[in-house]
């Protein structure tokens, strides 16, 4: 009961409190992205122009008490847990992109919003996730940077082979693995000691790595992608997926192992992902909408 009382009032809480910092960080970078020139990956030089808009900075502050929600969320949660619950950030991006285009949600928006939220609970309520040891050692860890270098080298390396209507796609994956791999260093981390202790971490200078590449690799997707909805569903699907994989391989976390229960999950992440498909599509629609809006010439008085 002790650690039950932590995870469902301060772990789910916070985040919670986190995907809506990021939904809201996200519309704000996505708009930025399409007001600056168009660079190659992974180029700092987008932060450079993108820092220059007061919508980039402000989504920036949004995200780093997105990240420190998620800090707290990690810490007192399991893996399992927290970054699928990351998955409501959706819902809180497409209600932000439809206030600041002023059109109120509706049917397509309550579909969605109800099927993702619905499959992430049948999800959470089957697999009843459990914390494992929440931290793994620097020899455990090598496999899984070999593995997030070669699948984000794969990544940028296809971004440059593919049209441009789809150059977002593998930039988008490259995002999300990126994403899921730093949280299950922040878990870690979280697990692994506090205050000072925390220099002497490894765990927080691949964050320091890890984290930026995949925030600027974010920038571009949202930039190639033409308003973002697609890289919006990948990364918000990929993310919780990998995040996954790295709490049950590397972590030591679980799920309930029946076959029934296995089964069940898997249907369940399937009508999750079915929902944030449907809202990033909304997502699409409205954000045209409100890049219209933003074009169109202003009257006079």
């Amino acid at each position: 009961m002790a650690d039950v009382v932590p995870i469902f009032f301060v772990a789910v809480p916070a985040a919670v409190l986190a995907a809506a910092s990021f939904g809201s960080a996200g519309v704000l970078q996505n708009r930025a992205t399409h007001k600056t020139a168009e660079r190659k990956p992974l180029q700092p030089g987008l932060l450079v122009d993108l820092v220059k808009l007061s919508g980039f900075r402000l989504s920036v502050v949004l995200g780093a008490v997105g990240f420190v929600l998620q800090v707290v969320a990690l810490r007192y949660g399991p893996l399992i847990l927290v970054q699928p619950l990351l998955v409501t950030g959706v819902l809180f991006y497409l209600l932000l992109a439809s206030a600041l285009g002023n059109h109120r949600p509706d049917r397509i928006l309550l579909v969605g919003a109800l099927t993702a939220l619905g499959g992430l609970s049948a999800f959470l309520v089957i697999a009843r996730p459990s914390g494992g040891r929440g931290n793994f050692n620097a020899g455990a860890a090598v496999p899984l940077g070999i593995g997030l270098v070669v699948v984000v080298a794969a990544c940028l390396v296809a971004s440059t082979r593919v049209p441009q209507e789809v150059r977002s796609v593998p930039l988008a994956v490259a995002t999300a693995v990126c994403y899921g791999v730093t949280a299950g260093l922040v878990r870690s981390l979280a697990s692994g000691g506090s205050g000072l202790d925390l220099l002497g971490q490894w765990q927080l200078y691949a964050i320091v790595v890890v984290g930026p590449a995949g925030f600027l690799l974010n920038q571009n997707a949202y930039q190639q992608g033409r308003l973002g909805s697609v890289s919006l569903a990948i990364i918000t699907i990929g993310d919780p997926l990998v995040a996954i994989v790295i709490g049950m391989t590397w972590l030591g976390e679980s799920i309930s192992p029946t076959v029934w229960s296995v089964i069940v999950e898997i249907v369940a992440l399937v009508v999750m992902a079915a929902g944030v498909v449907i809202l990033a599509h909304r997502a699409n629609e409205v954000g045209q909408r409100l890049e219209s809006t933003d074009r169109a010439p202003q009257g006079i008085g």
